[in-house]
């Protein structure tokens, strides 16, 4: 670290990110860099601000990886699971776990009262498991990426990643008519108008139920494992389980949109 190229890691940070948070996050940076890979850092109490010196450590790791052609960022993260040093901070319960305890039946209420075009936007999420951005993404692709029920979508943004998802038929018509809703007008809708849980949720929940079905299934269909070279072999699998997948979520989504039959 004696060496390294605090102006260029700055600038790196700004590309994708806010002013003020790139420089919250060089703050840390160079205030608890030497944390990394220490037994100071396995012993801090979990809390914000060690989720926050975590973030900006993995951060420096990225970008000596870009920088060198390193691997160092896989072995922080490798490290902190050998650790068993959580990313999230606040409840030590995880937020799968959380999602188990949520009743099903609160979640399709509160979608329910929503405004149809938020309703079928989160119902389109709560039940593909996508992100809230890569779902309004979805959404306005949503012609071209729909094939017979099943969505290739096979992106890849920095750590995150969503690979390939169904597209329930009771929604796939509604779709077409939100596709000029924005991301912005989905949060701050959900921002004033849902208390009870956050958007978010709805993934956790997502993986929760799909699980049932097949659980590296449900990873895949995430984005937690899996790739576009590994798609010969879970797209298969999309196809042999849509059946099963189908009779676990046509009531939810019956009862959401009101469908009676």
């Amino acid at each position: 670290m004696d060496t390294f190229d605090w102006d260029g890691f700055e600038q790196w940070l700004k590309k994708d990110r806010t002013k003020r948070y790139s420089k919250h996050i060089l703050s840390y940076a160079k205030n608890y860099y030497s944390l990394g890979f220490s037994n100071d850092l396995v012993l801090m109490p979990n809390s914000r601000k060690k989720g926050e010196i975590i973030k900006a450590i993995a951060l420096i790791c990225r970008h000596i990886d870009i920088t060198h052609d390193t691997d160092l960022h896989n072995a922080f993260t490798n490290w902190l699971k050998r650790k068993e040093i959580k990313w999230a901070y606040g409840s030590e319960a995880s937020l799968y776990e959380m999602a188990k305890r949520v009743k099903l039946e609160d979640i399709i209420s509160t979608l329910q009262g929503l405004r149809e075009d938020i309703k079928i936007a989160s119902t389109f999420a709560l039940v593909s498991g996508l992100r809230t951005e890569e779902s309004i993404r979805a959404i306005a692709m949503h012609d071209d990426l729909c094939q017979d029920g099943i969505m290739e979508l096979f992106w890849d943004r920095k750590v995150k990643r969503a690979n390939a998802v169904y597209c329930h038929p009771l929604l796939h018509d509604k779709l077409k008519d939100i596709k000029g809703l924005t991301l912005n007008a989905l949060r701050c809708y959900w921002k004033r108008h849902v208390k009870a849980f956050k958007f978010s949720m709805l993934r956790k929940i997502n993986y929760t139920l799909n699980a049932k079905i097949e659980p590296l299934l449900a990873e895949f269909m995430q984005g937690r494992t899996g790739n576009v070279s590994m798609k010969h072999y879970f797209l298969p699998l999309l196809e042999s389980n849509k059946a099963k997948w189908l009779e676990i979520w046509n009531p939810i989504i019956k009862q959401i949109l009101g469908v009676t039959e």
